[in-house]
């Protein structure tokens, strides 16, 4: 099927996890803590939170894991979209450093979800190759692994002779292997999180859009076209979307497409572990079943990706596909059957924003994850319920959102 499907289509993981939807709300409801996003971060947070013994209400606009957490191509990067060695050169030495061991506990968290509620989401640690294209990014793996492993975190030079035989033929030069990194089903593992919610008690209403949040020092109200949730206290949790809560976030986070697609299963393994390529603009990994799931060429039309609708970049997707045919003869026919793009949330300096927003005490946020969402988010949602329970955090500074202000 080589067609471009609708806007706004379903991905290749959300047709793997069909499931009864959940009630919208509907009615005058209260709780201690309203939840505002049904993605990893919101369910996360949720859980964190009732782990607190607090009661949580969750309000997801449309299904759960049904925009960025289930639009992805499944992948759990240590580090930013940014190289280390840019990160260094941007921000300094300590807060790259604090910056990517923040994702590599990020890591170990959603292992421990996982684990917890037992979640069976093809989650593997098989390691991420990241490939350079060109001399640039090449000589940035060659400065930046020696750096890596002398701040602690794993990572190994790939010379351009030890290559697949694909990789060197697409004339990539080099590559890093990072051990750590790992690859699952985001949608079953969004899921699952829900699940677990919801056993530990957590209120959860999909369909149920926010359209309104009124903030007073007293707390907040939550309003949806059927029905509001009275709480002390908000989640943001919407990355992207962030803008259409609250006008605070339009000129801090750029609602930014990236287009997918997934091919029928492959009757051999072509890629061992996820490829990340030409910094980050090119990834794609493929499934024990044999299915091939690749993403990003934004860097195409990087103003034209920019915006709310999930719709298909036509030029981007078929540039997409051209590429994967020339990777190998057994991808020259094979078919393509889902095409899908999904809303990230970029921010200013590339890092998420997490905490209380400026002037807005009551209202706290994560979101901003810059593409990377599975390197962040959980972790994210464990420092929101630190801020929230605890009044700090040792992440605070790093992510406070009054750094943009």
């Amino acid at each position: 099927m080589n067609h471009f499907s609708p806007s706004g289509s379903p991905s290749f993981w959300h047709d793997r996890n069909v499931r009864e939807r959940l009630p919208a709300l509907d009615g005058a409801h209260q709780a201690d803590v309203v939840v505002i996003g049904g993605g990893m971060t919101g369910l996360a947070a949720a859980i964190e939170l009732r782990d607190q013994g607090l009661d949580v209400a969750l309000l997801e606009a449309g299904r759960l894991s049904g925009s960025a957490t289930g639009r992805n191509v499944g992948f759990i990067l240590e580090g930013v979209a940014e190289s280390y060695v840019r990160t260094i050169a941007l921000w300094g030495s300590d807060r790259a450093q604090r910056a990517r061991r923040f994702t590599v506990d990020n890591h170990e968290l959603i292992a421990q979800l996982i684990g917890r509620f037992d979640i069976r989401c093809g989650y593997k640690r098989r390691g991420s190759l990241h490939l350079a294209a060109t001399d640039q990014e090449q000589q940035e793996l060659d400065e930046g692994t020696p750096q890596l492993v002398k701040d602690g975190f794993g990572a190994e030079l790939v010379e351009r002779s030890q290559l697949p035989a694909w990789a060197q033929q697409a004339g990539y030069l080099g590559g890093q292997l990072i051990p750590g990194d790992g690859e699952l089903d985001p949608v079953a593992f969004g899921l699952g999180l829900a699940d677990g919610a919801t056993a530990l008690g957590v209120r959860l209403y999909e369909d149920s859009e926010v359209v309104r949040v009124d903030s007073s020092s007293d707390g907040v109200v939550a309003h949806t076209a059927h029905g509001r949730v009275t709480a002390a206290g908000a989640v943001l949790a919407t990355n992207g979307y962030a803008p259409r809560i609250t006008p605070w976030f339009e000129t801090r986070i750029d609602p930014t497409r990236g287009q997918v697609f997934a091919t029928a299963p492959l009757p051999e393994r072509l890629f061992e572990r996820p490829i990340y390529a030409s910094h980050g603009f090119e990834y794609w990994q493929q499934l024990d079943s044999g299915e091939v799931v690749l993403g990003g060429w934004r860097n195409l039309d990087v103003e034209g990706e920019v915006g709310y609708e999930n719709s298909l970049h036509p030029s981007i997707q078929s540039t997409m596909e051209a590429f994967l045919r020339g990777l190998h003869p057994l991808l020259r026919e094979v078919d393509i059957t889902h095409r899908w793009s999904g809303i990230m949330g970029f921010s200013r300096d590339s890092l998420p924003i997490i905490g209380p927003l400026p002037g807005s005490p009551v209202l706290f946020a994560a979101t901003g994850f810059t593409g990377h969402g599975f390197g962040f988010a959980v972790h994210a949602a464990r420092v929101l319920r630190e801020l929230l329970c605890e009044g700090t955090s040792e992440w605070a500074d790093l992510f406070a959102p009054r750094r943009l202000a």
